[in-house]
């Protein structure tokens, strides 16, 4: 199970199709006069960022009851699915809801459906006849290879779900039974002033991988988003890049504001056992990087076995004037070790603990940590 695209279900397209476009250097799909069953640009647009899509809705019943439940967020995280048949029949027989049943996509590319996901999040599932990434309901000719400005972003990494307290272990049961997601890593993130709990689902059976959340406090950040949410939903989605650097760089340029992070954590990170890989001089791509790394605040992380193997992150500021949905852009460095091409894995334990006292800063900045 693979990731598809995002659903943003929000008020009004223009304003997020323009700054997705404006900030973001995507490239906006725009329907061909002969598509007439496209819906209306006030309804809809799909915008790609690097080789991600986002499809913006409004205007429709599904969006109009989430928008009476939640401000605008991410309603719909589409997965691609081996066979759409079989994981409709386990959802039902999980007790899960099919929202709209199976049809077939209109350009032979494949077939959909949607489902009920936790709480008000829906999941659109495409079995895919084809390699390219398609979105449902979109002409096939309209779909560029990827937008231009931030081509290293290149696919979805991660999706992070927020849920109320004692909810956590339901949630990770519901994506369990229903689509077959195995429990990973765990984490419990703790300052003196909050904390949260985490578990991380990963699919046997592809690269897809949900982080699910639930506040230890009741002045968690996380409690902060449901308050502001109005119950759980999608935190935050991560973009993964292959170069973080030049993609920060564009997007800083473009006008995204991203989570800032304190001097001293660049400090301690030169005293980390594997920065110094060789005697007293550091590896030379970080070398080449550390200053730019440190300029533009992105987090590091490395398994002590392989340090060679870098994980690398930053976070951007939430998309709205409230603390809920917001980007993740992560770099996954690739090395080979032992005759074996390797991939930097799991989520950066470090950095979230230092993701999170961040997100703790710009709490207290709202006046919302006690």
């Amino acid at each position: 199970m693979e990731f598809n695209h995002l659903s943003f279900y929000v008020d009004a397209v223009a304003p997020w199709r323009d700054w997705f476009v404006n900030a973001w250097g995507g490239v906006l799909v725009t329907p061909t006069a002969s598509d007439t069953s496209a819906p209306t640009p006030t309804d809809q647009a799909l915008v790609l960022v690097g080789q991600v899509p986002l499809l913006l809705l409004a205007n429709h019943p599904v969006v109009a009851s989430y928008l009476s439940q939640h401000p605008a967020g991410i309603g719909d995280v589409a997965l691609r699915v081996r066979d759409l048949d079989q994981t409709l029949a386990r959802v039902v027989a999980a007790g899960g809801t099919v929202a709209q049943p199976s049809q077939a996509d209109a350009w032979g590319r494949g077939r959909w459906a949607q489902i009920q996901g936790w709480g008000s999040l829906r999941h659109t599932l495409v079995e895919s006849w084809q390699t390219a990434v398609w979105v449902p309901a979109i002409a096939p000719s309209l779909l560029p290879t990827a937008s231009p400005m931030v081509s290293t972003i290149s696919a979805i990494d991660h999706a992070v779900v927020n849920v109320p307290a004692g909810e956590l272990s339901q949630a990770v049961d519901w994506y369990q039974r229903q689509l077959g997601f195995c429990p990973q890593q765990q984490f419990v993130i703790d300052t003196p002033r909050s904390g949260l709990r985490s578990q991380v689902l990963a699919h046997p059976e592809g690269n897809a991988q949900l982080p699910i959340n639930e506040p230890a406090t009741a002045n968690s950040q996380v409690q902060e988003f449901l308050n502001f949410n109005q119950g759980s939903g999608i935190q935050h989605v991560a973009l993964h890049t292959d170069d973080i650097v030049c993609t920060v760089e564009h997007l800083r340029a473009g006008g995204v504001s991203f989570l800032s992070v304190p001097p001293s954590y660049y400090e301690a990170l030169r005293q980390r056992p594997g920065y110094w890989l060789t005697g007293d001089t550091p590896s030379s791509w970080l070398r080449q990087r550390e200053a730019a790394i440190a300029q533009l605040q992105i987090l590091v992380d490395w398994d002590p076995h392989l340090p060679q193997a870098r994980l690398l992150q930053t976070f951007t500021q939430p998309f709205l004037n409230i603390p809920t949905v917001f980007f993740e852009l992560i770099q996954r460095q690739v090395v080979w070790a032992n005759g074996d091409e390797t991939r930097a894995q799991g989520f950066g334990e470090r950095n979230f603990q230092a993701l999170f006292e961040a997100i703790e800063r710009e709490q207290m900045k709202r006046g919302s940590l006690a």
